[in-house]
């Protein structure tokens, strides 16, 4: 079983800091604990974790590399972990484009020295300075010959969405370096990014856990497949992480009718993009929304856009609205189980994991 979201939790600021050269520190320090990173506007009304997790004195789990093998590796039958960011992953939305480059590296440090030696089972996510692509392609060729990096790590939120020219250099590096990009929902309406949705700014959090990061995902999405990005980097693979799959009919389909009816507006399109989708891009697991007792309509729905092919598992340990690996394995149909929970990601990740397909 193959877990494509773990997210990794700074429990103590100065782990990170101390991949920051001394001089910039206290600047760092003087932001408290999120370290100059912008913060969510709205907030989860009690916790954003698990109550059953291994917690150190703040309160918070995920923070310590042997905690986190044994509760999702050990326990949970992981052969991989790909360990992903939280509040790291807001750092391309920064005001400062050189401290969030230096904080990227710092978190990438961290990743190298603190996490990868413990378990040979975690891999890790490049995070980048997005606002500052030339940035943002020398932190990923300076990490990428570390084989456990897999992936770069984009956040939801953004000032444009990712398949807008200005994003280009950052995918061809991650593609040339056999490195998949992950976008991962989260921090829509913080920093440099827009609202979340086209109505503007959410109240509560239950709107945003609703429709921010859903809508993220969909703009860039859709954005990735207009622009024929995959028709200009063809070895680009996307991870799309967090935002739900029940919409993706849906939408699409509504997709694919206007390329049929606005040919002229994307001339450079040759096949429908519901196509283009299911050789380039994967979708993350969780949340996979519930249904009421009408699972089997579900999956009919996703068959007909290239389920289970198009599915990666995923935890977000340690996360409030976490899926266990039992429990979303037996609510799949018998026949998906295998590639969604290994064989798809090994796919997708290819050599980078070294493991074979079949388990």
């Amino acid at each position: 079983m193959i877990d494509c979201d773990v997210h990794v939790q700074i429990t103590h600021p100065e782990e990170i800091l101390k991949f920051i050269d001394a001089p910039e520190r206290e600047w760092y320090r003087n932001q408290a604990y999120l370290l100059g990173l912008p913060g969510y506007p709205w907030s989860n009304p009690s916790t954003w974790f698990r109550g059953d997790l291994a917690v150190d004195e703040t309160g918070m789990p995920g923070g310590n590399p042997a905690t986190v093998a044994k509760e999702v590796l050990d326990n949970q039958g992981a052969d991989i972990g790909i360990l992903t960011a939280d509040d790291a992953l807001s750092v391309g939305l920064m005001q400062n484009t050189y401290r969030a480059a230096a904080l990227a590296r710092a978190h990438n440090d961290w990743f190298r020295e603190d996490w990868f030696p413990v378990d040979d089972r975690f891999r890790g996510s490049i995070v980048v300075p997005s606002q500052d692509p030339v940035a943002a392609v020398a932190e990923i060729e300076r990490c990428a010959s570390d084989r456990r990096f897999v992936q770069v790590l984009l956040a939801g939120g953004s000032e444009r969405p990712y398949g807008d020219p200005k994003y280009l250099p950052i995918l061809e590096a991650a593609a040339a370096n056999g490195l998949a990009v992950a976008i991962h929902s989260g921090m829509e309406g913080m920093g440099l990014a827009h609202q979340p949705t086209g109505a503007g700014a959410p109240t509560f959090y239950i709107e945003w856990h609703t429709t921010g990061s859903a809508c993220s995902i969909m703009g860039h999405l859709f954005s990735l497949l207009t622009h024929g990005t995959f028709r200009r980097i063809p070895d680009l693979k996307v991870l799309l992480i967090e935002g739900g799959v029940a919409w993706l009919p849906g939408m699409l389909w509504r997709n694919d009718t206007n390329w049929r009816g606005l040919r002229d507006d994307t001339p450079w399109l040759d096949e429908p993009p519901s196509e283009t989708m299911k050789r380039h891009i994967r979708f993350a697991t969780q949340p996979l929304e519930h249904t009421d007792g009408n699972d089997e309509l579900l999956w009919q729905m996703l068959a007909a856009v290239g389920a289970p092919d198009i599915l990666c598992y995923s935890s977000d340990y340690p996360h409030w609205d976490g899926d266990e690996p039992k429990w979303l394995a037996n609510r799949l149909p018998e026949a998906w189980r295998q590639g969604v929970m290994h064989d798809n990601a090994v796919n997708f990740y290819g050599s980078r994991l070294d493991l074979p397909v079949a388990r």
